[in-house]
Formats: structure tokens, sequence, C-alpha cells
């Protein structure tokens, strides 16, 4: 069964960018994950999530996202997010599934 990482931001349009690279490289390399962005308004309703990954404008929700989901939680570099680094953010939520 596939693993669900979540990509949270304020908006939402910058995350459906880099989650189109996120999913080339999904489809690329066949792998067993889905993938998709939320606006930080979607993430106190998250269901059926492995993973929370928040961009770099959301660090300071990093914490309390820790607290109230029992998920891993973690924030995605600012070169990653800035340069599009779908492969290194696939690698980031991959990691913190264990």
């Amino acid at each position: 069964m596939a693993k669900t990482i979540i990509l949270a931001c304020v908006g939402g349009l910058t995350t459906s960018m880099l989650v189109e690279r996120i999913h080339e490289v999904i489809y690329r390399d066949k792998l067993d994950y889905s993938f998709y962005s939320v606006g930080i308004t979607g993430v106190d309703n998250l269901k059926n999530v492995d993973v929370l990954l928040l961009s770099p404008q959301l660090a300071y929700l990093e914490e309390k996202a820790k607290a109230n989901l029992e998920i891993p939680v973690a924030v995605i570099s600012d070169e990653d997010f800035e340069n599009m680094r779908g492969e290194e953010v696939l690698k980031q939520g991959i990691e913190l599934l264990g």
C-alpha cells in the first residue's frame, strides 16, 4: 500500500510545481508513494497521512504540527524549496518514514 506524504504551504501554488517534480521522480523510478500538497488551512483535517512536510514559510508551525499529529513532521530546506529539488524533497519524506 502506498505511503502518503503531504507537502503543506501557505497557498499551494509554489508547492504544486514542486509536487509535479516529485511525481516525475515517483513515475520515473516506479515508486509506491502518494505525494500531494495542501494549503495551510488543510493541515488540521489530514487523514491517512504518513508524513507531513512543511514549506520553509511554515517552519513556525513545525512544533505545533508535531504535537497535534501522530506522524513525522519536518520542514523542507530553503534551498530544496527555492530550487524545486523534487528528488531531494522526496528523499526527505522517505527518510522520515524510516
